[in-house]
Formats: structure tokens, sequence, C-alpha cells
């Protein structure tokens, strides 16, 4: 009788919970929210809008182009990269505790059809992390791009204007950046190296580069990290690359730097000087640059590359 007794004890428990896991249904909140952060339909979305306390961009499409603010054309890669990454978002965890979301950067993410939004959440990095809040809810949850292990969503979804600019040649933060590498044109050749926790070494490139008497400058190996965020051109020169780069070249370069960052990417920038017309002088505030291997060399301002290409004293103590 008492075996009995716990036999029927333990299909009772077992009968409850099944009522419990029918009518409560626990993963119907993770089902809904999950529905609330993934872009349903990106062939539909015609405005994206992204804000935080510092930047905001709006996107807007224009039969098949996307504006920023319905004026520039916007970087059709970073665009699609954001609404790839938008439809692909998956839930890793809930948090135990919801954050306080006030006291921290915040993104506010916005997918708009017409006058319809239909999709809205705020976005948070928190180191490698990501995190969700899906608009109206009460929910905070890590995300990722399923198979995309260590993708910068920070940088995908960057409510930055110029992340979306169309003529955008290098655009990485600091902590991104593995190496940097100058030769300039007198043969000096030295590139700096930082590993995942942010130190950087410093080692000549050649065996003619010697290195100054002096201890290494800190500070303005940092803000040499710091210049590689935004660097843009302005238009195509018409000047086929290897007319500058070839075996028969004329023109001398000023200078060649090489960026890599942890993730793969890979930057070359040849820096020649840009003369506007045959025999005038090389112009002040331009200069002639082939990128990677773009057939067709670009014309740059001068105030992103100037800071670049110093020479190897001005990162000692006592450089200039």
């Amino acid at each position: 009788m008492q075996s009995r007794r716990y036999i029927g004890m333990i299909i009772s428990a077992l009968l409850i919970i099944a009522l419990l896991v029918i009518f409560t249904d626990p993963w119907s909140t993770l089902r809904r929210d999950s529905d609330r952060i993934n872009l349903r339909d990106p062939s539909g979305v015609d405005r994206i809008f992204l804000s935080d306390q510092y930047d905001s961009t709006l996107l807007i499409r224009q039969n098949k182009t996307w504006l920023l603010f319905g004026q520039e054309a916007a970087n059709p890669i970073a665009v699609e990269n954001l609404l790839f990454a938008a439809e692909r978002l998956q839930i890793n965890s809930i948090l135990a505790e919801d954050p306080d979301w006030t006291g921290r950067p915040v993104r506010k993410i916005q997918f708009f059809k017409g006058e319809k939004p239909l999709l809205e959440y705020e976005f948070q990095s928190q180191g490698n992390q990501y995190m969700v809040r899906p608009f109206r809810s009460d929910r905070s949850y890590f995300v990722s791009i399923s198979g995309y292990t260590g993708l910068n969503l920070d940088r995908v979804f960057s409510s930055t204007v110029n992340h979306y600019r169309e003529h955008i040649l290098i655009d990485l933060l600091p902590s991104e950046i593995s190496l940097i590498e100058i030769e300039r044109a007198n043969g000096e050749s030295f590139r700096f190296s930082q590993d995942l926790n942010g130190e950087i070494t410093c080692l000549p490139a050649n065996r003619e580069t010697i290195f100054p008497l002096g201890v290494l400058d800190d500070v303005s190996i940092r803000l040499l990290f710091s210049y590689f965020t935004s660097i843009m051109y302005e238009q195509k020169a018409g000047v086929p690359a290897n007319r500058l780069t070839g075996a028969e070249g004329e023109i001398e370069m000023i200078a060649r730097l090489h960026v890599e960052s942890h993730q793969g990417e890979k930057h070359t920038l040849t820096v020649f000087p840009f003369h506007q017309d045959p025999g005038a002088e090389a112009h002040m505030f331009r200069a002639l640059v082939t990128y990677n291997n773009d057939p067709e060399a670009l014309v740059v301002n001068y105030i992103y590359l100037d800071v670049l290409m110093r020479d190897m004293s001005h990162y000692f103590a006592g450089g200039e």
C-alpha cells in the first residue's frame, strides 16, 4: 500500500508539471522576445535610425539606393551588413537581473517601412558581449550572430555617420588595430604591433632602419592608433594605379602605410604627390593614393595622411 501511495504521488506530480508546461509554456516569453529582436523582412525596410548620446544616423532607401539623411549615398556594404546582422540576431541568454541601462551608453535602433515601425530595441556592448532589450520589454538578453564568432556588433550597428559613408577607406578603432607598418621615401621602415591586451611594441621593419636613442613616447604612439577612424577619399583620380606603382612609375612615393586589424582586415595605402595639372607643383592639401588592389588611384585630403607619415623620431621622447 505504501509503494502504491508513492507511485500515485509521483504520477500526480508529473501530471501537474505536464499541465504547467501545456498551459503556462515557460518558453513563450523567450520566443516572443526573440521575434522582437529579429528583423523578419529586410527587403521591406526603407528607413533605419540609429542613435546614442553622441551620434545619430538616418538611412533612407530610395528605390534600391540607401542615402544618408536622404541626400548622400551610403556605403551599400555597411548597410547590407547591418540588415544581415539584424535578421540573424539570436538570444544566447537571459540576464539574471535587468541592468541599469540609464547609467551606460545605450544605442537605440529602429527599422521602419514607411511610417510603420517594424522593429525597435536598445543595444549595448559590454566588452566582447552585446546586450539587447526589445522595445517595451522588461527583459534584456545577451545576443550574437550564429556562425560569426568574434563579429564586432558594436561596429556593425554603429550610429556614427562616417561608418556608412561610401568613400570610407579605413574605419578602425584603436583597440581593433593589431599592426601598423610605415615605410617612408627616405628608407625608414618601422612597425607597431598591438596585442589583445592593448600592449604595443615597436620594431624596425628593415635592416637600414635604426632606432634613435631615447624612450618610446607612449602618448604619441597611442595617438597614431587613434588616427585610423574614418579615413576617406574625395574622388577617384582617373589615374591607373599601375602608372604609380608599376616598374615604370614616374612619381616617387611619399610613404606606404599598412594597417591590420585583430579580425583580419588589411589596408595598404601608398601615397604619392598630387599634381592637379601637368608640370604644376605638388598640391599642398591633396595626395594621390593607391589603395589595396584597386585599379584606380584616389584623391585623398592630406589632413588624413600627414599625421600617419611622420618619421620615426616623432615616437621617441623629445621627438617632433
